[in-house]
């Protein structure tokens, strides 16, 4: 298998479902809201908020993150909700639907070229919401990185039915972005598999955001650092940013 598509397999076990995630959404949401995930990945956020009644739509760019999700769908391991094989760059073709939240979470934004794809995607983004409704950005905490030329995040370890996993995550600092390498290590019946992957980031800081928002007239967003709401330092781990939609 790839690295994708065996990270696809271990998702839900190295990022598992996160109540205070949930709960962050949930505060921003009328009953029965409508909601759009953007880069689901194997969507555990997606179903649990499908779970609390919202109408869900998900996309990933990744086929393997969509089959995750649909084959949970057909085994009733997740509830049914609208899934999408799509690029976030594209989502001018999604059928003329708004919403009341669009998430973008899980460091996501990041990976996209420069800054103009990352203006272009939170304005479709915004454009999307419904007057008064929320957008909802999160990306790892770039000012720490640069500020702190952090080399490594925190080890992720799970110990699984058949055997171990360890996800280690590499930053190489470089002039004009991060290089980022993720390496899946499985131990399992005494056998070791590795599975490594590289991929160019765009280390987009705080200020940056607050440009985007100033230069494309979008309202200054709410920022912490982390779904219980502490308020964002340059030191958090996590920016979380909160776009609100004028009525």
């Amino acid at each position: 298998m790839s690295f994708y598509e065996t990270l696809s397999r271990y998702y839900d076990d190295i990022f598992p479902y996160s109540p205070d995630q949930h709960r962050f959404v949930e505060q921003y949401m009328p009953a029965q809201g409508r909601i759009l995930d953007v880069a689901a990945g194997t969507g555990n956020l997606a179903a649990a908020l499908a779970d609390s009644g919202y109408v869900v739509t998900a996309l990933d760019v990744d086929p393997s993150m969509v089959e995750r999700i649909r084959v949970k769908q057909q085994t009733g391991k997740s509830p049914a909700f609208d899934t999408l094989l799509m690029d976030m760059r594209g989502l001018d073709r999604l059928p003329a639907e708004h919403y009341h939240a669009v998430l973008c979470v899980g460091n996501s934004l990041v990976h996209l070229n420069d800054l103009t794809e990352i203006a272009d995607s939170v304005i479709q983004m915004y454009d999307r919401l419904v007057p008064g409704g929320t957008l909802i950005l999160q990306n790892v905490n770039y000012d720490r990185i640069l500020r702190d030329r952090v080399k490594e995040l925190p080890v992720i370890e799970r110990s699984l039915a058949e055997g171990t996993l360890t996800f280690r995550r590499f930053y190489e600092l470089e002039e004009d972005g991060i290089q980022f390498q993720g390496r899946l290590t499985l131990e399992m019946e005494g056998a070791q598999e590795v599975y490594e992957n590289s991929v160019r980031l765009l280390p987009m800081q705080s200020e940056e955001l607050l440009h985007i928002a100033e230069q494309y007239g979008l309202p200054v967003p709410e920022l912490y650092g982390g779904y219980k709401q502490e308020p964002y330092q340059t030191g958090s781990t996590a920016l979380v940013a909160v776009f609100r939609k004028p009525e």
